[in-house]
């Protein structure tokens, strides 16, 4: 989306790309209260008479940019590529597609409010804020100066809050076992080009259709995998080494299981795989308290390479939460510190094993990660947390972004700006917003 302040009209207006699907109301909430914090925040640079502005914003799940533009390797262990650019592209793009050059350092500043890449020489010009939907919890940070009930603690008259655990939980008592229920969901894109699978149906595993044919067919497409059908492998396996043990009492060390979601065709598809006795989606819905009566977690990473409400609803509970360290991370993981809030795990998840017989062999050293994570949740419910993240994103990281721009060219309307934005962009553009004064927003088609 490209955001733009006339200082003629005293107005912002949002523009999308023609058909772009943006008109969830949820989303329109984020852009209005980015508007309301750049008018409380910034009231001396958008009033009327003042030099007109543009910036590029994003609110997708991750950067949506041709993967060609993604110069270098995505992996959190890789370093930057010295080989040709345009042939490690290529290696991002479906077959018989070629391959996008673009001059990454000369695009624009662009504003992420969802999550970022870990190499800042992926995208050296994306500028990682907030969450969009966390947006309206800033904006009621800086007009009514408390913490939103999204960040406070869960209660009777609070029910959307994070959910802390009223009674102390003892730690040895915790159920051993790393539990995850989410959804069937791609991950990060450009990885996907490369052949990664999700959406997998029983005919898709290549084996007799019965519970260990299943697992076999899934260790075999192993590489072909995404994070969470790897994790869900892991499970059926776990499953198969503890009835094969032949004891009652002993339980798999994972249990990770799909969520249903309603889409055309889903519960057909579930029901496929439990009719062959291959139990990969959760039989019901597990709620936080029951969440916080196991010793470990997983946040497995979804379209944007994270789970932007997975991470600090489990940090909050008394076990450990194994973190899914990927390409991307979201802005509060800026103050997140690997064996001090959480026990990293590869994207591969080839290390969930180690790690877990790691944290079963010192108890006391999970514990403390487990109580500092809790700890860390707890503070970010706090003013002080808001007041320190409201002045990192919106006063100084924003301010540069700010003070930085420089106009190509003075517009005298906005059919003059459309037209050279679309000229320089090579697709239509259409006006889906526009905010003149202080609270007097428009949508298009709302």
């Amino acid at each position: 989306f490209i955001l733009r302040y006339s200082g003629k009209t005293d107005a912002f207006s949002l523009y999308a790309p023609k058909k772009h699907n943006w008109s969830r109301y949820d989303q329109i909430e984020a852009y209005t209260a980015f508007i309301h914090i750049l008018r409380k925040e910034y009231w001396f640079r958008f009033k009327k008479g003042s030099p007109d502005f543009s910036v590029i914003i994003s609110t997708g799940d991750s950067l949506k940019m041709d993967c060609g533009c993604l110069s270098i390797p995505m992996d959190r262990e890789s370093a930057p590529s010295d080989n040709n650019p345009t042939d490690f592209q290529q290696q991002f793009n479906s077959p018989g597609k070629t391959a996008t050059t673009c001059d990454r350092h000369q695009l624009a500043p662009i504003l992420q409010f969802g999550s970022g890449f870990v190499h800042p020489d992926v995208m050296p010009t994306m500028v990682t804020m907030p969450l969009w939907p966390h947006l309206k919890c800033f904006e009621t940070f800086r007009y009514n100066g408390k913490v939103c009930n999204k960040f406070s603690p869960a209660s009777a008259t609070n029910r959307f809050g994070i959910y802390f655990e009223e009674k102390e939980a003892i730690y040895s008592n915790l159920i051993p076992q790393v539990v995850w229920r989410g959804s069937d969901y791609p991950f990060l894109k450009c990885r996907q080009l490369g052949g990664s699978k999700w959406d997998i149906k029983p005919m898709d595993i290549p084996g007799p259709n019965n519970p260990e044919g299943f697992v076999n067919g899934l260790t075999h497409l192993w590489g072909q995998l995404n994070p969470r059908w790897k994790a869900v492998t892991l499970s059926l396996q776990a499953e198969l080494e503890a009835k094969n043990v032949n004891s009652p009492d002993l339980k798999p060390w994972v249990d990770f299981k799909f969520t249903i979601r309603e889409r055309p065709g889903e519960s057909q598809r579930w029901e496929s795989f439990v009719n062959n006795g291959v139990h990969v989606v959760a039989n019901g819905y597990i709620d936080a308290s029951e969440f916080a009566s196991f010793k470990y977690h997983a946040d497995f990473g979804g379209g944007g390479g994270t789970t932007w409400s997975g991470t600090h609803t489990k940090l909050a509970l008394p076990g450990v939460l194994f973190h899914h360290e990927t390409p991307t991370y979201d802005y509060f993981h800026e103050d997140l510190i690997p064996f001090v809030h959480y026990i990293p795990v590869s994207t591969e998840l080839s290390d969930l094993r180690e790690k877990y017989e790691w944290a079963e062999a010192h108890p006391d050293e999970a514990r403390a990660i487990s109580e500092a994570g809790t700890a860390f949740i707890k503070y970010m419910t706090s003013m002080e947390y808001w007041k320190r993240s409201f002045d990192r994103f919106f006063v100084k990281r924003l301010n540069s972004v700010i003070e930085a721009y420089r106009p190509v060219k003075a517009f005298k309307d906005e059919k003059e700006f459309m037209t050279y934005a679309e000229s320089q962009l090579g697709f239509p553009l259409e006006l889906i917003g526009r905010c003149v004064g202080k609270q007097n927003c428009t949508w298009k088609d709302k």
